[in-house]
């Protein structure tokens, strides 16, 4: 589709390099737009465009009558670009999958998220170990790098994290 356009400086092209074609086109027949076929398809979010002219003069400052319609164009295929691309781009946002994992890693994470529930519980009823055993709570003090049944040895990096009144007793 080719658009006559306004042409305020007159500077534009009478022939353009073979892959672009002319898309607007001054009252004295000067180029004032082109695309490259390949990156303009607006249907398909694809909005390459060179202009020279004005698009942004689109109406006579009296009335609502556009003094070059075909300025107007310009901006139309402009949003029904920006539209498709947004289409296009939440289409294939998709939310990724979950990650599957074998059957060891489920038995580790599962574990591991035990022992934390174990840990705020015990947060929750102020301490005391008195229904859980040291096992329980080990992979969660390994994954936080503690080290295997020494979290008596680090009450105070414990009672940092708000568990107060942590007494492991050895064998219980």
């Amino acid at each position: 589709m080719e658009i006559s356009v306004n042409s305020y400086h007159h500077q534009g092209v009478k022939r353009l390099a073979q892959k672009f074609i002319p898309k607007a086109f001054s009252s004295d027949g000067l180029v004032e737009g082109f695309y490259e076929p390949d990156a303009y398809n607006p249907e398909q979010g694809k909005f390459i465009m060179g202009l020279q002219f004005h698009p942004e003069r689109l109406r006579h400052p009296e009335t609502d009558e556009f003094d070059y319609p075909g300025c107007a164009l310009a901006f139309q295929e402009f949003v029904k670009a920006v539209i498709a691309y947004e289409k296009k781009l939440n289409s294939s946002t998709s939310i990724p999958k979950t990650v599957k994992l074998n059957q060891e890693l489920e038995k580790n994470r599962m574990t591991v998220v035990s022992s934390f529930s174990i840990a705020k519980n015990m947060y929750n009823r102020k301490g005391g170990l008195s229904s859980y055993q040291d096992a329980e709570l080990q992979p969660g003090a390994e994954f936080l790098e503690i080290g295997p049944f020494a979290l008596n040895t680090h009450t105070h990096t414990l009672t940092e994290l708000r568990v107060d009144h942590l007494s492991i007793m050895s064998g219980a």
